[in-house]
């Protein structure tokens, strides 16, 4: 059962409150015992992106998917490190050069 919020319009107090969907009563504010109004609340749940309606995955999306090539790899560079100039008295000096 879903969770629902009332706010009592006299003593400006919100509660939640577990109720059956399609509910027609609404309960009465646990402070004053006044009556109450639903609040409305955007949903909890938002789909984004593609796949999710009824088109997304027709023949075609699925033909033109399978017929593209992957991308290719790049190989990775490796990384150098180079001091900061902020931070010239903790970095060690380079090695010798091996004779």
């Amino acid at each position: 059962m879903p969770t629902y919020t009332f706010h009592c319009d006299r003593c400006d107090v919100s509660s939640e409150q577990v109720l059956p969907m399609g509910s027609k009563n609404t309960p009465t504010c646990p402070s004053c015992n006044g009556p109450t109004r639903k609040i409305i609340k955007p949903p909890m749940v938002h789909f984004k992106g593609s796949g999710f309606y009824k088109t997304d995955s027709s023949k075609s999306s699925s033909v033109t998917a399978k017929t593209t090539k992957p991308a290719e790899a790049t190989p990775a560079k490796p990384a150098t490190a180079t001091p900061s100039p902020t931070s010239s008295t903790s970095a060690t000096p380079p090695p010798p050069p091996k004779s």
